[in-house]
């Protein structure tokens, strides 16, 4: 691969990860605004809060928690079976379908459906681009870390690749939680709030296949090997 293409290469994962990073951040904060109580893009405090309520003897909170953990899981599960055989549009899909149904879900079941679908379709779009060279898209636990990692290895486009997920992730809290204003000024439907995000992640998918379709971390592998057995 050379220079100039490496380069495209380089810039279009960071675009197509910043997007989805602020939609992580956007879902995120009105999920735990308007349809759950819980945070639903990263599982690490879900772990500290669920030995909490087991502690406290709260079944009830326990069980929610856990669902929210489950439904993650699962999500990451379909969307990597899906990815893996469609690519990552696949598992945009699948995250985008997954938060449209909740969106319309919450008038009749809000707490359950919002608790199972939400986290799900999170899972669903981290696995996804997990398994690209886009890495993880709905937390900033380990990224922060790779950016202490690489500036002192200095690997700068690396720690750019990290940072753009750090301006990504607040700056879709701040659309969110705008909408989140919306929505309790009565000026736009609360369903809106989801509806918007997921159809940016499924267009995000469908256009970087259109434009350059990033392949999975196995063809890069395999695309890499080629290269040095021609070399």
């Amino acid at each position: 691969m050379n220079n100039k293409l490496k380069f495209k290469f380089s810039t279009q994962i960071n675009i197509i990860g910043f997007i989805l990073v602020m939609m992580a951040g956007w879902i995120d904060t009105v999920g735990v605004n308007l349809f759950l109580t819980e945070r639903s893009s990263f599982m690490s405090g879900r772990g500290a809060i669920l030995g909490y309520f087991a502690y406290k003897g709260n079944l009830k909170a326990f069980i929610s928690i856990l669902l929210v953990i489950i439904s993650f899981i699962i999500g990451a599960c379909m969307s990597t079976k899906i990815t893996k055989k469609t690519g990552l549009t696949g598992g945009l899909s699948l995250s985008g379908i997954l938060i449209i149904i909740a969106s319309f879900c919450n008038n009749y079941n809000k707490i359950t459906m919002a608790t199972i679908l939400i986290p799900m379709a999170m899972g669903s779009q981290n696995a996804a681009t997990s398994l690209t060279p886009i890495n993880r898209t709905t937390h900033l636990t380990g990224p922060t870390t790779d950016i202490g990692i690489n500036i002192a290895e200095r690997n700068w486009n690396t720690v750019i690749f990290w940072i753009l997920r750090w301006i990504a992730f607040p700056l879709g809290a701040i659309i969110g939680l705008s909408l989140v204003h919306m929505v309790n000024n009565q000026i736009i439907h609360t369903s809106t709030t989801l509806f918007l995000p997921a159809i940016i992640i499924i267009l995000t998918g469908i256009i970087q296949k259109l434009t350059f379709d990033i392949p999975l971390l196995d063809e890069v592998s395999e695309l890499q090997e080629k290269e040095i057995i021609n070399f």
